[in-house]
This record gives structure tokens, C-alpha cells and sequence, in this order.
């Protein structure tokens, strides 16, 4: 089972509200099992001391047989 990660302030170490903005980032060559992979990455804003930041949504596998998250 994969790791989660967690987005958090590099400043103070608070977990940040949802992202304000996002935008998806397609890898250009698939992996061994010719799935694609798309990273959805988002800017975030620290509610406690208001330093921007961005970090990792979520990551998506896409292939023949579906969509793996």
C-alpha cells in the first residue's frame, strides 16, 4: 500500500484547507505496463500563517484496463 502524503505548510507544519487553484501534469512516456500517469497538483494557502505553497492532489494510473488511483 503506497505512502500517503501529506501536504503540509513548510513554514509552520499546519495541514492547509483545500487548494485554490489546480491543474493536471500528464507524464509524456508510460511506465512498463503502458499505463499513463496524471498528477493533479494544487496551490495551497496556510491558514495559520498565509505562505503559499503548492503540493500533490492526487496521481492517477490510466491504461487499458481502467484507471488505477
Amino acid at each position: 500500500m503506497p505512502k500517503k502524503r501529506e501536504n503540509l505548510c513548510p513554514e509552520c507544519r499546519t495541514p492547509p484547507k483545500d487548494p485554490y487553484k489546480t491543474w493536471e501534469l500528464v507524464a509524456p512516456f508510460p511506465d512498463k505496463n503502458m499505463r499513463i500517469t496524471v498528477t493533479i497538483f494544487g496551490m495551497y494557502e496556510c491558514p495559520n500563517c498565509g505562505k503559499k505553497f503548492k503540493g500533490i492532489v492526487s496521481k492517477a494510473k490510466l491504461g487499458s484496463e481502467g484507471i488505477e488511483l
